[in-house]
C-alpha cells in the first residue's frame, strides 16, 4: 500500500511538472510583436521586404549586414508610415552570408540569406 501511494505521488509530481513547463513555454512563444514582416526573393534576384506595423509609436530601421557584421544598407522609415515595402537590389553585393534586420520600437526581426556566385556554362560549337 505504501509503495502504491509513493508511486502515485511521484507520478502526480512528474505530470504536474511537465504541464507547468509546457505552459511556461507556450507563454514565451506567443509573445505578440508590434509589426509583421514579409521577406521574399524575386526571379530577378532581388529581395522584397514588406513591413506592416501595428502602431505608429516609433521609426523603423531596415538594416542589411554582411557576414562581418558591417552595415551595407541602412534605411530609416518614418513612424507614421505603418505599411511599406522596399526592393533590395543585390547585384552589386559580393558573394557571402547576409542578414536583414528590421527594428521597430525595441523589437527586432531578422532573416539570413546567402549569395552565391553564379557559374556560367561554357558552350562549344563546331562549324
Amino acid at each position: 500500500m505504501k509503495n502504491s501511494i509513493k508511486t502515485f505521488i511521484c507520478a502526480f509530481a512528474l505530470v504536474t511538472s511537465f504541464a507547468f513547463n509546457a505552459s511556461a513555454e507556450d507563454k514565451g512563444t506567443k509573445k505578440s510583436t508590434g509589426f509583421g514582416t514579409g521577406i521574399y526573393t524575386s526571379k530577378a534576384g532581388k529581395i522584397n521586404v514588406l513591413v506592416d506595423k501595428v502602431n505608429a509609436e516609433a521609426n523603423t530601421t531596415l538594416l542589411l549586414k554582411n557576414e562581418n557584421g558591417e552595415v551595407v544598407y541602412r534605411e530609416v522609415i518614418e513612424k507614421t508610415n505603418q505599411k511599406f515595402g522596399r526592393v533590395l537590389n543585390l547585384q552589386e553585393l559580393e558573394a557571402g552570408n547576409y542578414e536583414i534586420n528590421i527594428i521597430s520600437n525595441g523589437e527586432t526581426q531578422s532573416k539570413t540569406f546567402k549569395l552565391l556566385e553564379q557559374k556560367t556554362e561554357r558552350v562549344l560549337t563546331i562549324n
